[in-house]
């Protein structure tokens, strides 16, 4: 197999289609989040124990939301989820290749093998 073979077979990776979808799942999270994260007075009244809570009101969503840039929050939501993304990369998740098979296991993912992973198992 020639190396012009091995390029024709697999697909050539698309590195900034994932990067742009990465980006923009981010921007709409940060998006939404400016629903979401509390102002300082609405952290105060968290800690309060008098305070009536109205954090999950639609009315005090929207006030929450009527002073924020949603193209602040959006930019910072998709910059995270970027930096995420290559953190990803530079540190890919290594996983244990090595296995130990049962022979009940090597005839599950062998079956055409079967004789002589019992012949010569051990």
């Amino acid at each position: 197999m020639s190396v012009q073979t091995i390029q024709i077979s697999e697909p050539a990776k698309k590195n900034g289609a994932k990067l742009m979808a990465t980006g923009a799942v981010g921007a709409a999270m940060g998006a939404g989040a400016r629903y979401v994260i509390p102002t300082k007075a609405e952290m105060g009244s968290l800690l309060d124990k008098n305070a009536v809570d109205s954090f999950v009101s639609s009315a005090s969503a929207q006030a929450r939301s009527a002073d924020r840039s949603i193209l602040k929050y959006a930019g910072v939501g998709g910059a995270i989820a970027l930096l995420l993304g290559a953190l990803s990369k530079v540190f890919p998740k290594h996983e244990d290749k090595n296995i130990e098979y049962s022979k009940y296991g090597a005839l599950l993912d062998a079956p055409d093998y079967a004789v002589e992973v019992m012949w010569y198992g051990e």
